[in-house]
């Protein structure tokens, strides 16, 4: 059973607005993107714009269920695997009447139901518990003329867990002013990587010389920062740590370069025969990757490490919560892991900065941990280089 779970939330049109942004607008926006990433042209760009969309839409109705204005319902964890088993079963038809999807315009819902029931009959999980309370809602929230967010959330926090007070306006404000990047990225070839490879090899070469440099991350695909990182950590040369900065001019922790030698197939034979653990970077509901499926269960929760804050702080904290996490498992056994990478940069060079440090104390020991990245590139998966 997955380790994540699904809550409804239903919304009025009225509750869909804040300010000059309405969610049913972007409701329609991602619906259009979704239309275009059936096509696989330009795909990991339309993605991109698709994962913010449905970021947008989850924040906000994050927000309204923290403070206890809309109706919701929890379907637990074992809806997760219900949605598996159907698109496993149906795929073309799972990805067509958007099983997996998060969210559903109010005038959509009963053709929705119709669909929704039509492909859980045949599936034969009708008559399961979260199937029909999810028909339930659905109906409700249809009779009601309110549309509905499909919340995925991993890791909930436990209830003891201390809270950070914010303010909600500022944080509002914050995340709504984050811009929608609309520059496609037509570049497949070695362009990207060539620049990040040019630009972390002078700012290398500047800290040698005690020349103040930094290595800037933004509006780098996700892929060539993950790879290119892979070269710089795994090269010869020595060891350091090289500054890094974001956009907004803000200095980051450094990353460790030079550090980790490659493992031969000898010594990762063990850790081969473990079984793979399926691991998506983040939470967030994925209709056309079908990334929810696939998973297990997700390293960071959207909402704790993008919301309101700027690159910089988001490296930090998916650094540090990424070190938690390695050491946790440094206890539990042999590792090997499929990681579903998604493109926000400051996330991916937080959490590649905390793998490279925890290989780093992990390099005299006997392998014990291999991490394999995922790319959605051109409409599949792409295998990365492995990290161990």
């Amino acid at each position: 059973m997955s380790d994540a779970k699904v809550v409804l939330v239903a919304l009025t049109d009225d509750q869909c607005r804040f300010g000059n942004l309405d969610l049913k607008v972007l409701m329609r926006r991602a619906l259009r993107v979704e239309d275009r990433m059936k096509k696989n042209v330009l795909i990991e760009d339309e993605q991109r714009r698709y994962n913010i969309f449905c970021e947008r839409i989850e924040f906000y109705s994050h927000q309204l269920l923290a403070e206890g204005k809309v109706e919701y319902i929890d379907l637990g964890n074992e809806y997760i695997d219900i949605v598996s088993k159907i698109s496993n079963m149906f795929p073309g038809e799972a990805r067509d009447f958007r099983v997996a999807a998060n969210f559903c315009l109010s005038e959509q819902i009963a053709a929705y139901i119709e669909k929704f029931e039509e492909i859980a009959r045949k599936s034969g999980v009708l008559v399961c518990d979260p199937v029909q309370t999810k028909l339930a809602f659905y109906r409700k929230a249809g009779k009601d003329g309110r549309n509905v967010v499909e919340l995925f959330q991993a890791w909930l926090p436990d209830s003891n867990e201390t809270k950070t007070v914010v303010n909600p306006e500022e944080l509002r404000k914050l995340f709504f002013d984050l811009k929608i990047a609309d520059t496609i990225t037509e570049d497949r070839g070695g362009g990207h990587f060539v620049a990040l490879r040019d630009q972390i090899q002078t700012v290398v070469n500047q800290t040698a010389q005690k020349i103040p440099a930094a290595i800037n991350f933004r509006e780098l695909r996700h892929d060539v920062i993950a790879q290119v990182l892979h070269e710089f950590v795994y090269k010869s040369g020595r060891p350091m740590y090289a500054p890094v900065t974001y956009g907004e001019g803000a200095e980051a922790t450094p990353f460790p370069l030079f550090c980790l030698k490659p493992k031969t197939e000898q010594s990762i034979a063990q850790i081969m025969k473990q079984p793979i653990l399926n691991i998506g970077m983040m939470t967030a509901r994925h209709s056309n990757d079908g990334l929810d499926v696939r998973v297990r269960g997700y390293w960071f929760r959207n909402q704790e490490i993008s919301i309101g804050r700027t690159q910089s702080e988001i490296d930090d904290i998916a650094y540090n919560k990424s070190k938690e996490l390695l050491l946790k498992m440094r206890s539990e056994g042999l590792f090997r892991i499929n990681f579903y990478q998604t493109g926000f940069q400051p996330a991916v060079v937080g959490f590649y900065r905390a793998l490279t440090e925890e290989l780093i104390f992990r390099a005299k020991l006997p392998v014990s941990l291999l991490v394999t990245p995922y790319f959605f590139m051109g409409g599949e998966y792409v295998i990365g280089m492995p990290w161990s």
